[in-house]
């Protein structure tokens, strides 16, 4: 199974963990990943901070004419920012001639033209719908086996179109988790935004839905989150210090990545290919006992 793979900012930055995580699973898996050539920022970071909409779909829709070019093959974009920006763009450009010109009138001066039709896909999407839970089984060989885990999606994986998931109740993680042999945990904040976008403008507000998020998992018996957004993954994890300085809490909740499970569950090496030795806080003393 061939794709094109966008990894964004993020997996090129400080979700590098999250990279070298999916591109493990893939080779366990067989699925050939090829990076789009010059692919630019799917412009998340400029949307939040008041850029304007053509801009952000003049950003996506250069990937998705780069994407053509490089055989039209769907793409996988991991980050669910880039997912639900460059969703969005390839939507509305069928949609919406007229954007579909304006488009097309920009790329133009850059050389490039895109004509639709290139499929963006969430790397759960894939592994669920692609791969399936069954070869999934079958290439587990470490498998997680007592280990309580709370499935954190995030609000941008499965929203707005749900094309892959339920949009208010996705389980395609949670099924993949209870694949490798883990314990999904009860877990009433799996789609509730963690503020990320919002952090440094509004950081006790942040803070709280951050705390929601690890109270309820903690709650629930999780010995760590499992997400597939590294924005998620950022905010729940490397402010958590913040998080307990402005709640007065004391949380310590590893925030690790589904890959990075796949990845050591299919026998994969802790640091060099599950890459789990990057994460601030460390999953080690849950995922490797013996060697904490």
């Amino acid at each position: 199974m061939d794709y094109l793979l966008y990894p964004g900012c993020s997996l090129e930055g400080g979700g590098s963990h999250y990279l070298v995580s999916v591109e493990a699973v893939a080779k366990a898996l067989g699925l050939n990943l090829t990076e789009i050539k010059d692919w630019n920022c799917c412009g998340a970071s400029i949307h939040y901070v008041g850029g304007s909409e053509l801009q952000t779909k003049a950003l996506n829709a250069r990937n998705l004419a780069l994407a053509q070019q490089q055989g039209g093959h769907d793409i996988i974009a991991p980050c669910s920012s880039c997912y639900i920006q460059m969703i969005k763009t390839a939507h509305e450009f069928e949609e919406d001639p007229k954007l579909a010109a304006q488009l097309n009138q920009i790329l133009a001066e850059a050389g490039l033209s895109y004509r639709g039709g290139v499929k963006v896909r969430h790397v759960l999407d894939v592994l669920f719908n692609d791969v399936g839970l069954e070869r999934i089984r079958q290439a587990v060989t470490n498998p997680l086996t007592g280990l309580k885990v709370a499935a954190y999606y995030g609000c941008q994986t499965t929203r707005p179109y749900g094309e892959y998931d339920s949009v208010e109740a996705p389980s395609t993680m949670d099924q993949i988790l209870e694949a490798l042999g883990a314990e999904v945990v009860p877990f009433d904040k799996g789609v509730k935004c963690c503020g990320s976008g919002i952090f440094f403008t509004e950081m006790e507000t942040c803070a709280r839905l951050v705390g929601d998020i690890l109270g309820a998992a903690e709650a629930g018996g999780a010995q760590l989150i499992s997400t597939a957004c590294p924005m998620c993954q950022m905010n729940l994890e490397i402010y958590q210090s913040r998080v307990n300085k402005i709640l007065h809490t004391e949380y310590g909740m590893p925030i690790v990545f589904i890959t990075q499970l796949m990845a050591l569950a299919f026998g994969c090496q802790y640091g060099k290919e599950a890459a789990l030795d990057r994460n601030i806080v460390s999953p080690k003393s849950v995922l490797q006992p013996s060697a904490a």
